[in-house]
């Protein structure tokens, strides 16, 4: 991006107290989904901090967090610098995605409350009905469903790991599409049913196969 003042938006209000690194963070990873930073864009540490209307420690922080997760990187006299994505690194995040996630939906299954079930499918819903989402109304409900199977797993590290490779799979598709989104409704509910039904292995089936049509979607479109 040019600035970062100039892309960006509004200057950011902050809650008070210990957990500002947090929420400068989470704004980052907001910005990397949606696009707004894209693969070779420098972010220079106090031009970040200026417009967030931040200090540099916790930006700093954020950084740091963002570079132990490969999604920038440091180059001397340059700063940050967003990570440059290729289709084989999109293709391997997905082969791992895929053995995480079925393992997490396995653990997951039947362990949804009905509140949660509820939720997800009026959040599905209320996505499909949206004729052209944008990223981010994507991002929300698909990471909610997703987010949740892996919450609902047991497993706190696994869930985080999910987490984390997500946010990977998602800066890429803002690089790769920054507009055009295509959301099957029918199947992530396939993927909720198969998850609330309680069976362990035909949850777990159904992961890998959502996951296996994602990156087929994805080769396919990088070949036309």
């Amino acid at each position: 991006m040019a600035s970062e003042a100039s892309q960006i938006g509004e200057r950011q209000t902050w809650d008070e107290g210990p957990n500002i690194s947090e929420q400068v963070y989470q704004k980052l990873i907001d910005l990397l989904v949606s696009g707004e930073l894209r693969p070779g864009d420098v972010i220079v540490e106090r031009r970040m901090a200026s417009f967030l209307n931040a200090s540099r420690t916790p930006v700093r922080e954020a950084l740091g967090r963002l570079e132990a997760e490969r999604l920038v990187y440091k180059q001397a006299n340059r700063g940050v610098i967003v990570s440059p994505f290729s289709t084989e690194n999109f293709v391997n995040l997905l082969n791992v995605r895929k053995l995480l996630e079925a393992e997490a939906a396995r653990l997951a299954a039947g362990k949804l409350t009905e509140a949660q079930i509820a939720d997800l499918r009026a959040a599905l819903t209320g996505l499909a009905a949206i004729a052209q989402p944008t990223l981010a109304q994507v991002w929300e409900v698909d990471n909610k469903l997703h987010g949740a199977i892996a919450t609902a797993s047991g497993n706190p590290l696994l869930a985080e790991m999910i987490g984390d490779l997500r946010r990977r799979t998602h800066v890429f598709n803002a690089y790769r599409s920054p507009t055009a989104q295509k959301f099957s409704d029918t199947e992530n509910f396939t993927l909720l049913d198969a998850v609330a039904s309680g069976d362990a292995e035909h949850a777990r089936q159904t992961m890998i196969q959502h996951i296996e049509r994602v990156k087929t979607a994805l080769i396919e479109q990088l070949s036309e």
